[in-house]
């Protein structure tokens, strides 16, 4: 009796079977899944992130300051951290408001890579965070959008920590975003 392989009509007998895979070549397969899944991972966080927090960067505003925190800077360990004129403020006031884009200055000399780390808060609930480097080399640009999937709307209150990738961290600053 004959059956369809898929491809063509084929005669009765099966084809053989594929020979049995050699122990090397499944640690291979298993190596080579380790790493696929990793990298799918890395991408994965660096999509949720970039989505959440990156944008494009424009024509600079004016400095913060006032209860804005954009002024001034916090030190600790061995940085200092503060708030740079805005980056994109889409109402032109100068000062941080939902859905504009913000940087840093930092400055230490205690890592080649320092790192920032923006939290943001809406009625002591956290709603955006995210991390970006700020040396040569980093796949990113420095830029936090002041949005996230939850964080739709509103004022809220964020802090930014300079890191030097450890964990360690260098300095601090505080500030309040407008809704």
């Amino acid at each position: 009796m004959s059956f369809w392989d898929g491809h063509h009509w084929a005669g009765s007998t099966p084809p053989p079977a594929a020979p049995a895979a050699t122990p090397e070549s499944r640690a291979k397969r298993i190596a080579a899944a380790a790493l696929e899944a990793s990298l799918i991972t890395a991408l994965t966080f660096g999509l949720i992130a970039g989505s959440a927090f990156a944008a494009k960067g424009g024509p600079g505003g004016g400095g913060g300051g006032g209860r804005h925190g954009g002024g001034g800077s916090n030190t600790g360990g061995s940085g200092t951290i503060s708030l740079a004129p805005v980056v994109v403020d889409n109402n032109g006031n100068g000062t941080p408001n939902w859905g504009d884009v913000v940087r840093f200055n930092v400055s230490t000399t205690s890592t080649t890579q320092p790192w920032v780390t923006l939290k943001c808060y809406q009625s002591g609930s956290l709603v955006a965070t995210g991390n970006e480097g700020y040396f040569a080399g980093a796949l990113d640009d420095g830029n936090f959008g002041l949005y996230s999937p939850m964080w739709t709307s509103g004022a809220a209150d964020c802090t930014a920590s300079l890191t030097n990738g450890s964990g360690s961290t260098l300095g601090s600053t505080t500030f309040h975003v407008d809704a």
